[in-house]
């Protein structure tokens, strides 16, 4: 039976991440994120009448029919967003990077462009083992504190590509092993749903996403599942959270926790949602393609 240093695992880890925050040759300078995915009719659902009156209690295929038929635009959509983070995040502590910035100029580009799809002007929340160009990507740990990635992970690149904004990055268990709580074990983030009673439980490691899409601070969001890292915190916060069969979703700019358990997947609010952003999510890497004479061979 093979074993593994976890000690050799984190250093190379690091080492990983030192080449590429020095922005090293062999790191490419982007993630591949495929061709634009397909999606049907169903992705697009009339809102609810009680959800007419809140932005942010649509959920991602009501807010989709919203911006496709010009009842609301993804500024409109951001702003409501931004102010829920504002009144609610102190108590929920979802977050560790808001990019309040970022995501309204890209709301701003998004109202300027052809409808591309239903993610198109939709906030998402990202776990913050997922690389972002240009935004510090901390896997909640000591080792990653001050890594800012040079390029997005592959599942973010396809998200973008398909219209999505993001709207920050996810509190989450030190590496992904458990809670969120900071890396000396302190808790933080709490239970959307019993926000003054720290000692519920929340799940984990996905637990900022959870916190913050049951919260209502943002429309969906994505985790990561090793051992139930998805679907814990999903069922503890009421939502309909995915762990995708493995290989669906790629890894590529994904902090692990293992490498041959980890499934990045969605957290949503229901079903339909969470199908939404599997569709846009799901897909290889980069292609492959044979060099003469070596069959099978990556370029």
């Amino acid at each position: 039976m093979t074993t593994v240093d976890r000690r050799a695992f984190l250093a190379r880890t690091a080492a990983v991440a030192a080449v590429a925050a020095a922005g090293a040759s062999a790191i490419p300078g982007v993630a591949w994120a495929g061709g634009a995915a397909r999606f049907g009719a169903g992705a697009y659902v009339r809102p609810r009448p009680e959800a007419f009156a809140d932005p942010t209690e649509l959920t991602l295929a009501e807010a989709a029919w919203m911006i496709k038929n010009g009842k609301l635009s993804p500024a409109e959509l951001v702003e409501a967003y931004l102010a829920r983070i504002g009144a609610y995040e102190p108590a929920y502590q979802a977050f560790n990077t808001v990019l309040a910035d970022q995501a309204r100029a890209a709301a701003k580009a998004a109202g300027r462009r052809k409808h591309t799809g239903p993610l198109h002007g939709i906030p998402l929340a990202i776990k913050d083992n997922y690389w972002t160009a240009g935004v510090r990507t901390t896997a909640n740990s000591y080792l990653f504190q001050d890594f800012v990635p040079p390029y997005d992970a592959t599942a973010v690149a396809r998200l973008k590509a398909n219209g999505a904004i993001v709207l920050g990055k996810t509190q989450m268990g030190p590496l992904a092993t458990t809670r969120a709580t900071t890396p000396d074990g302190r808790v933080t983030t709490v239970n959307a749903w019993t926000p003054t009673i720290p000692g519920t439980d929340p799940g984990g490691s996905s637990t900022g996403t959870a916190t913050s899409v049951a919260g209502r601070m943002a429309t969906s969001g994505t985790g990561t599942q090793t051992g139930g890292s998805i679907t814990a915190p999903s069922n503890a916060q009421n939502l309909t959270g995915l762990k995708p069969t493995m290989g669906r979703v790629s890894l590529a700019g994904i902090i692990p926790l293992s490498y041959t358990r980890d499934h990045p997947g969605p957290l949503a609010r229901d079903a339909k949602d969470a199908a939404i952003m599997l569709t846009a999510m799901a897909g290889r890497t980069r292609p492959t393609r044979a060099r003469k004479g070596c069959r099978g061979c990556r370029t």
